[in-house]
């Protein structure tokens, strides 16, 4: 381990300022185990894809996050943009320090920063999945990688309404992800898609929410992808016809516990492509890892094996030949 040098991208916003806080305690335990690094701090939005971009083309392999999900996310973009390495030749570490921490519940991440510090040591990385999607961005085509999930239907219209609420408060994060999802509970209306997987229609109707994803959870540990396997080459669906509003609070619980297979209403499915197209009048935005994107027509893809990850002891990986 002390011969590898690790870039340490580094936002200090995430989890509310602690990242900051953290630091210096951090940054003494890489020297006192001789780990070489270089660290950066983010300094805005996108920020985090720049410098992984930078950090690969200066010839770094190794890279650790200290964030969020947004922080990671925008990291994996970096390293997927770059055409210099192959992405499984450059090994990504996490520390998670923010508000969900989504990505890391899948993988047995520790979210308590020294035992994660100790994985980044002593755990072997692992090669797991990534999703690509296109999406609609003013007519013009773009393209994002995400690592968790996407979701479209309810779960993009509170991330919208989340973000309009941090913008109108200057950036600070005092909003509550919770605030925006008790507002869209109440006035969301269901869009009408039509999805298909690996080429087959999988459904068409109006969608209370559709998630994609390889990873568990989404919104803060709600697992709405309960059997997702986060390396075995497969995106999981979980699709939500619309239900009464007296229905759906009744069985939130099950919704963030992971029973939401057990509802009529809730649709689950696997495969390498799906695509998400407008069926009606009303559409939907998308999200990926917690970042609003465009509008549809999307087309999501798998990646098999492409992200090398230092995951946590207790993740058992699909893939035997590990590293």
């Amino acid at each position: 381990m002390s011969s590898k040098r690790w870039m340490i991208i580094l936002n200090p916003v995430a989890g509310g300022g602690r990242t900051a806080v953290m630091w210096p305690h951090i940054s003494k335990f890489f020297i006192s185990h001789g780990i070489r690094f270089e660290c950066v701090f983010t300094k805005h939005k996108y920020h985090a894809v720049t410098l992984a971009l930078e950090a690969v083309r200066e010839g770094f392999t190794n890279i650790l996050v200290i964030g969020g999900d947004g922080t990671l996310h925008e990291v994996v973009n970096g390293v997927f943009y770059q055409q210099d390495i192959p992405t499984q030749d450059i090994t990504i570490g996490v520390i998670p320090i923010g508000t969900g921490n989504d990505f890391v519940r899948a993988y047995h991440i520790p979210t308590d920063y020294e035992q994660a510090l100790e994985g980044i040591i002593h755990n072997r990385p692992i090669l797991t999945d990534v999703g690509v999607v296109s999406f609609q961005d003013f007519g013009i085509e773009r393209t994002r990688y995400f690592v968790n999930a996407a979701g479209m239907g309810l779960d993009a219209a509170v991330i919208k309404h989340y973000e309009k609420k941090i913008s109108l408060n200057n950036g600070r994060r005092k909003p509550q992800y919770l605030t925006s999802l008790l507002n869209q509970f109440l006035l969301y209306r269901s869009a009408n898609l039509r999805v298909l997987i690996d080429g087959h229609k999988f459904y068409e109707g109006p969608v209370l929410t559709c998630s994609v994803g390889i990873g568990t959870c989404i919104g803060n540990g709600m697992k709405a992808l309960p059997l997702a396997i986060p390396d075995d080459g497969l995106f999981d669906i979980t699709l939500v016809e619309p239900m009464p509003k007296v229905t759906l609070a009744a069985r939130i619980k099950d919704f963030i516990e992971g029973r939401i297979y057990a509802f009529d209403e809730a649709h689950h499915g696997r495969g390498k492509n799906i695509e998400v197209l407008p069926a009606g009048k009303r559409s939907t935005f998308l999200e990926t890892d917690g970042e609003l994107m465009g509008t549809p027509p999307y087309s999501f893809n798998i990646l098999p094996h492409s992200l090398r990850l230092i995951a946590g002891a207790a993740f058992v990986p699909q893939l035997k030949s590990e590293t």
